[in-house]
């Protein structure tokens, strides 16, 4: 069956910032690690390197358009190859603002449940940086 994280933020920003944020080098490197290489071309390859690990995090960008990116994990991490991140945007209409909604879907039955929660907490705190470059502009990666 799979199990998937499911998120969500209210950010205020336009759509088009965390879109960009999303899917540039600048943006990438200014919310998630300061180690990213990305460019925001479908079938394009970006990578995310962290301090520690082995080999750095591969994900294939599979759509970007201006309400939904999505990536494609190329594997590298345990329990991660195949599956599939979607950041979802709608307008947040009472602030004028977006919302972000966040699914990373497709991991194992089999991956131990603190992993699993593990990585739920840290993108949780990813999201948060995405929220606050795209209100503030301030670059600060939540890893390194």
């Amino acid at each position: 069956m799979g199990r998937e994280i499911l998120l969500g933020v209210e950010a205020h920003a336009d759509a088009a910032t965390i879109v960009d944020a999303l899917t540039t080098k600048e943006g990438l490197s200014s919310f998630w690690t300061s180690d990213s290489i990305a460019e925001p071309a479908v079938g394009s390859e970006a990578r995310f390197g962290f301090q520690g690990a082995p080999v750095p995090l591969r994900m294939r960008v599979d759509r970007i358009e201006p309400r939904e990116v999505t990536w494609t994990c190329l594997g590298d991490f345990p329990f991660w190859d195949g599956t599939t991140v979607t950041w979802s945007l709608s307008p947040e209409e009472e602030h004028g603002g977006t919302k972000v909604l966040f699914r990373q879907a497709g991991f194992p039955d089999e991956q131990p449940e603190w992993e699993f929660a593990s990585v739920a907490f840290t993108w949780a705190g990813i999201l948060g940086r995405l929220k606050a470059l795209a209100e503030t502009g301030d670059a600060e990666p939540y890893l390194g």
